[in-house]
């Protein structure tokens, strides 16, 4: 069955229970098509509305094409969904390969590494494709309904969400390669995904007067140390022992 065709009850159910997947990567995948559906529905409350009719020839065509758009970003990020749950089965089923000769040790390595990869390509993907649907979102808070204003900024904040949980996803698939020749760049890029996503996440906080300092700070944090590991281990306990001394 495809997650396409679950009900909220029984993805939760399957979430919550020891089944290998859905997991975290199809979970990043699914807030990720949450923040398009949000997004296209301010779209609904101003296309062919008062408002729409307010907006000229131009941004009127540009409005309609990027509510397809959504539909399209809805649709690929449920792909990814599937794409998670395959790839990380093949993976788990490649450690279930032989070891007993020589020749099956290194097919069972070399298809190891093959599954690692894409494990670490499905959710890098999703990363790429969800930094590039800000502009979507930028466009619908600018000329979409102002009364759904806060849906579109909830839909940023999905958004990075899913983005920065792709990524999550990216490391730990990353760490296990044994042999990291030809995707030594991953890191950064990564890195640079969650950087760029921060500042348009914070560019839409603070033209709609959403800015959080506290958060801002989190997130420059976790720039300066690298990537998300080390800014769980490391901001996460000195809060705790803030408020422990509190």
């Amino acid at each position: 069955m495809y997650f396409k065709d679950y009900s909220i009850d029984k993805f939760l159910y399957e979430l919550k229970t020891d089944l290998p997947s859905p997991g975290g990567g199809s979970t990043a995948a699914l807030v990720s098509a949450l923040a398009g559906a949000l997004n296209s529905m301010v779209y609904s409350f101003t296309v062919d509305k008062k408002s729409f009719e307010n907006l000229n020839h131009e941004n009127k065509e540009k409005m309609k094409s990027l509510k397809v758009k959504c539909e399209e970003f809805i649709s690929k990020s449920i792909s990814y969904m599937e794409t998670d749950r395959e790839t990380f089965t093949a993976l788990m089923d490649t450690f279930k390969l032989p070891k007993e000769s020589d020749v099956e040790k290194k097919y069972r390595t070399q298809m190891i590494k093959e599954k690692t990869i894409a494990a670490i390509e499905s959710p890098l993907n999703l990363a790429k494709d969800s930094l590039k649907f800000y502009d979507n979102i930028d466009f619908a808070i600018e000329f979409g309904n102002k009364n759904l204003t806060s849906d579109a900024i909830v839909a940023a904040i999905l958004l990075h969400s899913a983005i920065e949980s792709a990524v999550v996803n990216v490391f730990v698939n990353y760490n296990s390669l044994y042999n990291k020749e030809g995707y030594e760049n991953i890191p950064e890029e990564c890195r640079e995904i969650i950087k760029k996503s921060l500042v348009l996440r914070k560019k839409l906080y603070k033209t709609n007067g959403f800015f959080v300092r506290k958060v801002d700070k989190m997130s420059k944090k976790r720039i300066v140390h690298g990537d998300c590991f080390t800014f769980y281990t490391k901001y996460v306990i000195n809060i705790r022992k803030e408020k422990l001394r509190k």
